[in-house]
């Protein structure tokens, strides 16, 4: 396919609205949206904002699930050169106040109710004064200098603005008015805000512009082979980068459509794919996993899946490309700063190949191996640090002491990775640098180790992490979550026979899904179980 002329949102959808205004944009429960429609809600989202006097100077956060508006939001904004700032909806008060103050946000339009939250009360709780304010008013809350507005899609709470009330104001904004917004705006990129989750630190913002999402996203969305002919299932939330910098730039780009499915649910997502034929997968390796393991699940049911995200790491791939069957599915390297992802491989590859490495580098980035202490480049072939320049992050919001850490005087970001490259140039990641265990004087990729675990028939989910200990440095603790009992003992000489000795676990506990301690983006805590580690071993 053709590169797109545009370098934003706004200027992509419009292209493709042009091209072929009828075509379906967005499938979401039983409505169709085109891409003339999408355009159409975006220019009136966009008004309104801008009756609401929101200029390019301001950021705009959003509170939602996979939800339509997500999407008209994203290219509102971009329409405006406004920066958007995707809440995670896993967010408890506490965190849900510390990003809004973070990142200084003036407008946060947010769902009344997602899943069993009251967005209303958890609001009022954040911001006592919300519900004696006028909508319109200009005033400033001491905690929230920057908030003047907050627009609730569904039931607003007394005094608060509602969605179609938000919209209607925006109705005396002349075309030409916008125009000149826009043009205005054309000079300095919208970006994406979003925040990683923190685990012994504050969540870091993310700045992602999008002339370099929308780059990065043709380009991945082109190396798994993505057209307008095809539909997309969006498993992951749009608030994460798989969605909102990966999934999303990619179909946008390619003229797709976005199968949206409000929040996962393993029995509704096979029922969606089934009933849409969607034709991409985009999942992560527990999705898959849930998915297989629903009592509804039949290959038949989601055959129409034929390409896609395999994910990282060897046996979640095998999910999605084996015991899924979505053989044109790629793997891929990336992380929230390098603009979805730096490394993708291709539908063609032999599936032996998929399952070994991470995928070739993108047009538009470069990745280069160092050794992690002197920083200098290492032949092919040997292990370091991974670092990439391209389509990556302009840094970190308000945060110049860890974007200076990031980034180095000749514009890499430091992914804080160990990885190399193959005899023909495909990238295998093998760990983080930080959670690489030292046992015995070697060190051990804790991601290796879980992935041995999780092969054994039993076994749901590992995870694996390393603490102190007298004799060896560390130990290596895995917590896992089975099917069915198992011992200890049977666990560790799987891993033995299938790998080093010294790679086996040398404790491990045992824990269901539910008792597994999360963060905000529902990833496991490894920060946490070395906590948990430390006590159950009484260190």
């Amino acid at each position: 396919m053709l590169r797109p002329d545009g370098q934003s949102f706004a200027a992509v959808v419009a292209e493709r609205a042009r091209a072929a205004p009828s075509h379906p944009a967005i499938l979401y429960q039983d409505r169709t949206i085109s891409y003339g429609e999408l355009v159409d809600r975006a220019v009136a989202a966009a008004k309104a904002l801008m009756a609401q006097g929101l200029t390019s100077a301001d950021r705009i956060g959003i509170l939602m699930g996979n939800d339509p508006d997500f999407v008209v939001l994203t290219v509102a904004a971009s329409m405006l050169g406004i920066s958007l700032v995707p809440l995670n909806t896993w967010y408890k008060r506490n965190e849900l106040a510390w990003a809004i103050r973070h990142a200084d946000l003036a407008a946060l339009i947010v769902v009344r109710k997602f899943l069993k939250t009251d967005y209303g009360q958890v609001l009022s709780d954040v911001v006592p004064a919300l519900s004696a304010r006028s909508p319109r008013a200009n005033t400033t809350l001491e905690a929230f200098p920057r908030l003047r507005l907050v627009v609730f899609i569904g039931e607003a709470p007394s005094g608060v603005l509602s969605w179609p009330d938000f919209l209607r104001e925006g109705e005396g904004i002349a075309g030409s008015v916008l125009q000149a917004a826009r043009e205005a705006a054309s000079h300095r990129p919208a970006s994406f805000i979003l925040y990683t989750s923190g685990s012994t630190a504050e969540p870091k913002g993310v700045i992602l512009s999008h002339d370099k999402v929308i780059a990065n996203g043709f380009d991945l969305g082109q190396r798994r082979g993505i057209t307008s002919e095809d539909r997309i299932w969006f498993g992951t939330p749009l608030f994460y980068a798989l969605g909102a910098t990966n999934a999303l730039p990619a179909a946008i780009t390619a003229g797709a459509t976005m199968v949206l499915q409000n929040h996962f649910e393993a029995g509704s997502a096979i029922d969606l794919i089934e009933r849409t034929e969607a034709s991409v997968y985009y999942g992560t390796g527990n999705i898959s996993r849930a998915i297989l393991d629903h009592p509804d699940y039949a290959q038949r049911r989601i055959g129409s899946l034929k390409k896609g995200n395999a994910g990282l790491g060897a046996e979640y791939k095998r999910l999605t490309l084996v015991e899924m069957g979505i053989t044109g599915a790629v793997p891929a390297y990336g992380l929230t700063e390098t603009c979805g992802n730096a490394a993708v491989g291709l539908p063609d590859d032999p599936l032996e190949i998929k399952l070994a490495t991470d995928g070739l580098p993108l047009p538009g980035m470069q990745m280069l191996i160092v050794d992690p202490v002197s920083r200098k480049p290492l032949r092919q072939g040997e292990l370091g640090l991974v670092l990439v320049r391209g389509n990556t992050t302009d840094g970190y919001l308000n945060n110049p002491v860890e974007t200076n850490k990031a980034i180095d005087a000749d514009g890499f970001f430091d992914t804080g990775d160990l990885g190399r490259f193959d005899s023909d140039g495909r990238f295998v990641f093998h760990s983080r640098l930080k959670e690489v265990i030292k046992s015995g004087g070697i060190n051990i990729s804790p991601i290796e180790v879980e992935q041995l675990l999780v092969t054994h028939p039993d076994v749901r989910g590992a995870y694996v992490v390393g603490v102190r200990d007298a004799a060896r440095g560390e130990a290596i603790v895995a917590f896992v979550d089975v099917f069915r009992p198992v011992s200890e003992r049977n666990l560790c000489d799987h891993v033995r026979n299938r790998a080093a000795t010294f790679k086996a676990p040398h404790h491990v506990f045992f824990r269901n899904e539910e008792q597994l301690p999360r963060l905000a983006s529902g990833k496991v805590s490894k920060y946490r179980l070395q906590e948990e580690a430390a006590r159950e071993l009484g260190l």
